[in-house]
């Protein structure tokens, strides 16, 4: 009977003292990668279309930048954030009129991303102050990273 007793007592230390692994924490999802240079075209439905670059910075799903235009005078901040594959946020625009008048304003602006691509659109464009051109409507940006 002791002998019964004592290997018991072994067998269920030896199932208790096991190597245990807490569960891994489920990922939400991840935010796809976008920091670096874009370079592309902006289209509006009321202005031509222009070149655009972008730099792009990345904390996380966090995203801030700037932008600027080769063919227009045209440049802004971008910000806004990833999730999973697609982006939601804010692209400012600063630009000087023929007159010499800077206008701004703000376009809302949401599309998918890739590491090699990206599609943002704004289909109300940009809004913001009196401004003697007209403010781009219809948005679209494509981009490609660099």
């Amino acid at each position: 009977m002791r002998v019964a007793w004592i290997l018991c007592f072994m067998v269920s230390v030896a199932a208790c003292g096991g190597n245990s692994t807490a569960p891994s924490a489920v990922s939400a999802g991840t935010a796809t990668n976008i920091a670096g240079t874009w370079n592309g075209t902006i289209v509006s439905s009321n202005n031509a279309t222009a070149q655009v670059r972008m730099v792009l910075t990345q904390s996380g799903s966090d995203i801030t930048g700037t932008w600027d235009s080769t063919s227009v005078s045209w440049a802004g901040q971008i910000s806004g954030a990833v999730n999973g594959a697609s982006f939601d946020g804010q692209f400012k625009f600063s630009g000087t009129a023929a007159g010499g008048t800077v206008c701004t304003g703000t376009a809302i602006v949401a599309g998918p991303v890739s590491t090699s691509t990206m599609t943002w659109t704004s289909p109300s464009g940009v809004v913001g102050g009196s401004c003697p051109a007209p403010l781009p409507v219809g948005l679209k940006i494509d981009v490609q990273h660099q």
